[in-house]
């Protein structure tokens, strides 16, 4: 079971009930997502993870980590639909299997310590560091692009969410990477410091003390002083499919196609969802994996992914040869109407539910099962749904649900690579 409380009006803490034998602090900087200011967010999570001012280099802070029994720290920076999240988090073997049972508030301490006092050289953070760190991020910046099927879907939200922060990429822009130095960053991380809402998640033995430590870390800092509202409108469906294509020579053909509703749906709407997806193509069993590729031979890849981004969708991603391209893009978009108008077979009812079933009883067998869960709820859906309560509405959805979502969706576009 998970409990929230409100410590601040723009600031939520939320426990788990404690039965396992680590502990998980999680702090999360909801902060807004802007062009020119992306790309700096994203970098500070390769600085901050790196040094305190009390442990001033990554040797230093990772034998603290050490002392703590094998203590983990992670810190991250992501666009996650219409925001920018800074994640902060640790894990920790719980208290009671050692001999020092207050690790768990150290560590809580450290997390706190990692926020709000990182280490500075003057009025900013180390250029040098920036430096290095600017490399890896250009690197995995261009990971993304290089790989052909996530740019590809990329291409294609572009243009989907275009006019839309939605449709800015994850990680930022290696243009603007020169133009970062120690002191610009730093300030622009305590603008996010201030301007900011706050996810606080905690599963472990000493709820009351981490909670007044945290709690204590807001308010001595500032942290979140300035509440942020975010855009939780539907996207606005374009009023003709888009469609685009690049030709970048390509081996195979990769192309994504994206159905939408324009319209956020509830609980019972997302559990339809999600079964339908499942169905579609988001198994070993879905209809575009059984149909489309094993018994037509028409792709290599062919698989769906349920959007909740703007509302609910289905994002179809494919790979094929040439000559196969439309014959393929056909085949998929056929095997959609007929799922959207004529529904489930029992069996592939029973299958999807089944699958995802079990996936939701796993959750709860771990606390990074519970954060993660938790986290991803909050921040995909703007709301948590026990895992309990998922399971319920799973199990309740009818072969006419699932035609019900997908016959609500438009088809809204398609974005190709193909060979020059």
């Amino acid at each position: 079971m998970v409990y929230t409380e409100k410590i601040g009006g723009n600031i939520s803490f939320s426990w788990a009930d404690f039965r396992y034998k680590r502990e998980r602090l999680v702090i999360e900087l909801n902060c807004q997502l802007d062009r020119d200011t992306m790309t700096g967010i994203s970098l500070l999570s390769y600085i901050l993870s790196s040094a305190t001012a009390k442990y001033d280099n990554l040797v230093s802070l990772s034998r603290y980590l050490d002392n703590l029994y094998g203590a983990s720290l992670y810190v991250s920076s992501s666009r996650y639909g219409n925001k920018m999240i800074i994640h902060f988090d640790t894990d920790n073997v719980a208290g009671e299997y050692l001999t020092e049972k207050d690790i768990g508030i150290r560590t809580a301490e450290l997390l706190c310590d990692v926020i709000t006092n990182p280490y500075l050289i003057g009025r900013g953070f180390p250029d040098s560091t920036i430096e290095i760190e600017k490399e890896k991020l250009r690197e995995e910046i261009s990971f993304l692009i290089n790989n052909k099927e996530a740019y590809c879907t990329r291409m294609l939200l572009q243009r989907f969410f275009a006019g839309s922060v939605r449709s800015l990429p994850d990680l930022g822009f290696v243009e603007d990477l020169p133009s970062i130095n120690g002191e610009n960053l730093y300030s622009l991380y305590l603008d996010c410091l201030k301007n900011c809402n706050i996810n606080i998640f905690y599963c472990g033995s000493d709820l009351k003390r981490v909670r007044d430590i945290v709690a204590n870390t807001i308010r001595t800092h500032g942290l979140g002083s300035v509440p942020q509202t975010f855009d939780s409108s539907p996207v606005r469906l374009p009023k003709e499919p888009v469609n685009g294509e690049e030709a970048i020579g390509t081996e195979q053909d990769i192309f994504s196609i994206v159905y939408h509703t324009g319209r956020i749906p509830d609980p019972a709407e997302l559990a339809s969802l999600k079964v339908a997806n499942s169905i579609l193509g988001g198994m070993s069993t879905s209809r575009l994996f059984m149909n489309v590729r094993e018994r037509q031979g028409l792709c290599y890849s062919c698989v769906s992914n349920r959007m909740t981004s703007g509302g609910g969708g289905i994002l179809i991603e494919s790979s094929t040869s040439p000559e196969k391209f439309v014959r393929n893009r056909d085949s998929i978009m056929e095997e959609f109407g007929a799922l959207a108008s004529e529904g489930p077979s029992e069996e592939e009812l029973r299958q999807a539910k089944l699958s995802i079933s079990n996936s939701l009883r796993g959750i709860s067998d771990t606390v990074a099962g519970v954060s993660s869960h938790y986290l991803s709820s909050i921040n995909g859906v703007g709301r948590y749904i026990e895992p309990e309560r998922e399971l319920s509405l799973i199990e309740s959805v009818s072969a006419e649900d699932v035609k019900g979502i997908l016959s609500e969706m438009r088809y809204c576009g398609i974005y190709r690579l193909h060979d020059e």
